[in-house]
Order: structure tokens, then sequence, then C-alpha cells
């Protein structure tokens, strides 16, 4: 289900019981109206996919807090050091 809010609205949808609970968990699935970046939190994974334009990932990169690293398409997003069960 796809439902169109703001980030307001967005924090007030869960309120625990979610891996990434920390101050009102966000949705799994995140992108502006204009689609110009992508932000996937799978609720099964521990880390969480960017899509955007090469300058924001770049960005992302060179931000040592992010801990980003960039994929080739062909490339499986598990972080170095995970293993899928």
């Amino acid at each position: 289900m796809l439902v169109q809010a703001g980030p307001e609205q967005a924090l007030t949808w869960r309120t625990g019981g979610h891996i990434r609970h920390t101050h009102g968990a966000l949705p799994d699935l995140l992108f502006p109206a204009d689609r110009s970046w992508l932000v996937s939190a799978l609720w099964d994974d521990t880390w969480t996919c960017l899509g955007g334009r090469e300058s924001l990932i770049h960005t992302l990169e060179c931000d040592p807090v992010a801990n980003a690293g960039q994929l080739r398409p062909d490339e499986d997003a598990l972080p170095p050091g995970l293993t899928r069960e």
C-alpha cells in the first residue's frame, strides 16, 4: 500500500515493534513527489538502501556518520560482514 503523506504524518504511523523504532519509525519506502530519490528500509533488513543522483550518493559516501557505500546494479545490497539466512 502506498500513502501520500508528509513527514509529520509518517512519523505517527508506527509506535513500536519495528526493527528501526527510534523516535517513531518511518515507513519502509520513502520518496518525494518528483521521485528524485528513494529510501528503502525493508522490515527484515538491518540496513537502508538509497537511490538517487550520483551527487547525492557521493555526498553520503563522504559523510562518516552515514556509513554509506555505492553499489553497481549487479551487486548485492547486503553490507559486508552480514550473511543471509
